[in-house]
């Protein structure tokens, strides 16, 4: 009897060792399917945020630059560089018979005119000059020759400027010259009706009658 007893009570340790360990291996199993359960959620939630990312605004379109202003063309003449290549005097070149001047023009007045504007429509002409004496060397020598000047004729026409571009012989006559062409009063030259600043070349010549 007593060993039937004992033979109870193992059969009923031993059932409740089985389920003991059945629960166990139940709720391990639980744990197990819910910790999945919720990665899987975890990792559907981080898909779903990655996919869904805000769209990007879009950029605001440059507004077109205005066209700069076009320029009004300038109806004022050119200003250009040059100087007149002579007048013609109209007068003799001193009052001794033995000087004597160029009656033309040394060249055309539309060449190297030096002005603020465009050329000239009327060359400078001399209103007054002075007399020149013959260098006293030279004409006990005998010799004659030339001076070629630029003058720089002002709008009140005036002589400001000379400058010598030649003489022959070579610095015998330029003193004479130079003096002489300085006292010398011109009606300015003309643009549009108005005096205007002017170089011109005059060639003065030195002869012996």
């Amino acid at each position: 009897m007593k060993n039937i007893k004992n033979h109870l009570k193992a059969s009923l340790w031993m059932l409740f060792g089985i389920f003991f360990v059945f629960n166990i291996v139940i709720l391990m199993n639980s744990e197990s399917s819910l910790l999945n359960q919720e990665k899987k959620q975890e990792n559907a939630n981080f898909e779903i945020a990655r996919i869904a990312k805000p769209k990007p605004e879009p950029k605001p379109k440059p507004k077109p630059k205005p066209e700069p202003a076009k320029a009004k063309k300038s109806t004022a003449a050119p200003s250009i560089s040059s100087s007149l290549s002579g007048i013609d005097t109209g007068l003799d070149a001193f009052m001794s018979s033995d000087l004597s001047m160029d009656d033309t023009l040394l060249g055309d007045v539309s060449k190297n005119v030096v002005m603020s504007e465009d050329s000239v429509d009327e060359a400078p002409k001399p209103t007054h000059r002075a007399a020149m004496e013959y260098p006293a060397k030279a004409r006990k020598s005998g010799i004659t020759g030339y001076v070629l000047m630029n003058l720089l004729v002002s709008k009140d026409g005036d002589v400001e400027k000379v400058k010598v571009l030649e003489s022959q012989p070579a610095g015998l006559f330029d003193e004479v010259a130079i003096a002489g062409v300085k006292e010398w009063k011109f009606k300015p030259a003309q643009y549009q009706g108005q005096p205007v600043k002017v170089w011109a070349k005059q060639k003065i010549s030195f002869n012996l009658q």
